[in-house]
């Protein structure tokens, strides 16, 4: 296993141009602003607005399905008026919705349409700011620099949950400001510092190449993606119902934090040897372990809680990137649509997982032990692991050469 030390590492995100430094700090305080509301909008929507809780599930699921399956929409549009400016939309955009909150305060319908205003921000800045990371370093160093995105956000998620946990129930308007001037903070750096995108990308997306949507949607890293979040979203939305139903709330929170811990740290040193296996091997190491960590959950105890969780974060750091890097070498001069086509597999696997995990749920429960709902599940990863292996037989990848270092040649630019 060819890995990357952490010293080169550090050393070669240092060398990053100006911009790509400039986007994976973003890529941190981002998510740190948005976790700050995002986690506590049933509690809010619920408890301080006292909208039923049917409502507010239906309005968490519609904004989670619009920012996954949106991103397509924001991928195209940020073709048309180029990366950046679809960046600065987006960030305006989600500024208006967290600034919105603090109106919406007393008054659910503003609070609604707040919570849809960041979901339709985020659509239209997120495809445009992986796009601009991977457009100026050549697909050998993709790997490192989208895992060292990877773990920013990850980091900025998981502190800002941890930030105003003891806050936003008390002082709610004061991290609906803080978040909104943060946001505001965001856009005008972007418009400022930010170049425009690319001479060469635009030219690219000016090309109307239909069979660029076969190669982005009819291929294996849409399928194995889609694959990967139906298995790995039972471990999200269901580890907590059954940990705490037997153990605390410190195990749940331990299992959390272990499991963003070993994305954010380990994924980036081995991303070099995730970028340079093939496909197949990558799924045939990932979803056994994912299948494995599923079947250990089902056994009673604080070990395999944790062992679970470990295997399924290996599985996961592999995976997510992995499919990433095969839809963005599907369509290689338009990255927007192959991380278009990736967010709207996830969003499918997860609402997918979630409707069928649901009816698993219900029908385990009844005289049944915990462990039975995992022993579907695992069931279900079996199946998922061969279709997913059959899948990716088919586009074989080939070995990029050794990545030295993350650097990026300097390029041409014109504002779009």
């Amino acid at each position: 296993m060819s890995g990357i030390r952490r010293s080169e590492l550090w050393s070669g995100v240092v060398g990053l141009p100006g911009p790509l430094r400039f986007l994976l700090v973003t890529s941190f305080f981002m998510p740190l602003a948005s976790f700050m509301i995002l986690p506590y909008l049933a509690i809010l929507l619920h408890d301080r607005l006292g909208m039923a809780m049917g409502p507010v599930g239906l309005l968490l699921g519609v904004t989670s399905f619009l920012q996954f399956a949106g991103a397509l929409g924001g991928g195209l549009v940020a073709e048309r008026i180029g990366w950046k400016r679809s960046m600065v939309t987006g960030l305006t955009v989600r500024t208006a919705g967290f600034a919105l909150f603090a109106v919406g305060l007393t008054k659910p319908a503003v609070a609604v349409v707040a919570v849809l205003l960041t979901a339709l921000g985020d659509t239209l800045y997120s495809p445009a700011n992986k796009a601009y990371l991977v457009s100026e370093v050549s697909e050998e160093h993709r790997p490192v620099l989208l895992s060292v995105n990877n773990s920013a956000l990850s980091s900025g998620m998981a502190l800002g949950t941890l930030a105003s946990g003891l806050l936003i129930s008390r002082m709610p308007l004061l991290v609906f400001t803080v978040v909104a001037v943060m946001f505001a903070a965001m856009t005008v750096t972007h418009l400022v510092l930010l170049p425009g995108t690319p001479a060469t990308a635009s030219a690219a997306a000016a090309r109307d190449r239909r069979g660029d949507w076969g190669r982005a949607f009819l291929t294996a890293p849409v399928l194995v993606a889609l694959a990967t979040a139906y298995v790995y979203w039972y471990f999200q939305n269901y580890l907590g119902l059954f940990v705490t139903a037997t153990h605390s709330t410190f195990l749940y929170s331990t299992a959390l934090i272990l499991n963003s811990a070993l994305v954010v740290l380990g994924q980036p040193p081995a991303a070099r040897w995730i970028g340079r296996i093939r496909y197949v091997t990558a799924v045939l190491i990932a979803f056994p372990a994912l299948t494995l960590g599923l079947l250990v959950l089902a056994r009673p105890g604080v070990a395999f809680v944790l062992l679970g969780t470990v295997l399924i974060s290996v599985a996961e750091g592999v995976l997510f990137l992995k499919n990433e890097l095969e839809a963005l070498r599907a369509v290689p001069d338009r990255p927007t649509l192959a991380v278009g086509s990736q967010r709207l597999a996830l969003g499918g696997g997860s609402l997918l997982s979630g409707i069928v995990g649901g009816q698993l749920y219900a029908v385990s429960q009844p005289g049944g032990s915990t462990g039975q709902f995992w022993l579907y599940a695992a069931g279900q990863a079996v199946v998922v692991t061969v279709l997913a292996a059959a899948a990716c037989r088919v586009r074989r990848t080939g070995r990029p050469a050794h990545v030295p270092a993350l650097s990026a040649p300097s390029s041409s630019r014109s504002e779009s």
